[in-house]
């Protein structure tokens, strides 16, 4: 009997080592060329749906779960509530702006996720009520996940490129530090003074 015990525990161990060493070899697919294409066009059909001011379109690309951060800050949370804003902000002063995709570098985190960050070009208003909304460059990040097949947003970060810091990102970064000390241009921006200016 203790033999039949001993020799049932030996093929339990046994079959727990397989299937371990199996999960360990088994590694995720790659993040394909497709893959990469279909993150490309997910960015692109977003522009293409603002341009058309087509929420209903614009938002079957978001999960339900989306979270979305937009340019002033705004921290909206789950398909439903990102909607509204966006119907909300494409009735009034964004109803008459557009937005094109400079260029996009994707690349994938994790299985079916990857991440895109786009230089975009916003166009101003050209309702005369809305005249505040100016021309503007930004870098946007779409979290992308491939769910039942089709990649789809999971959370925006929309970001304003400052002019003056464009050109200074982390390669150019000086050896004495970011700013270099006595260059206080970066920071001029309000909410971004100099620590002695605050």
């Amino acid at each position: 009997m203790n033999r039949i015990v001993l020799a049932m525990l030996a093929v339990i161990a046994l079959s727990g080592c397989t299937t371990r060493d199996s999960a360990m070899t088994n590694t995720p697919p790659a993040f394909s060329a497709d893959d990469e294409s279909a993150v490309r066009a997910l960015v692109n059909e977003f522009a293409n749906t603002w341009n058309r001011h087509d929420m209903k379109a614009m938002h079957e690309l978001d999960t339900e779960d989306v979270e979305w951060i937009n340019v002033v800050g705004h921290y909206w949370r789950g398909k439903a509530t990102v909607y509204k804003g966006h119907v909300a902000i494409h009735k009034g002063m964004s109803a008459k702006t557009s937005v094109g995709v400079e260029s996009a570098t994707v690349r994938s985190i994790a299985p079916n996720v990857a991440v895109a960050v786009a230089t975009m070009h916003w166009g101003g208003s050209l309702d005369p009520r809305f005249s505040w909304v100016v021309e503007s460059k930004s870098r946007a990040s779409f979290t992308t996940v491939k769910r039942d097949g089709i990649w789809k947003i999971a959370h925006f970060q929309n970001t304003v490129i400052d002019p003056k810091a464009e050109n200074v990102d982390e390669t150019k970064f000086d050896a004495t530090g970011f700013p270099p000390p006595g260059d206080q241009t970066l920071y001029s921006l309000p909410g971004h003074q100099p620590r002695s200016a605050r």
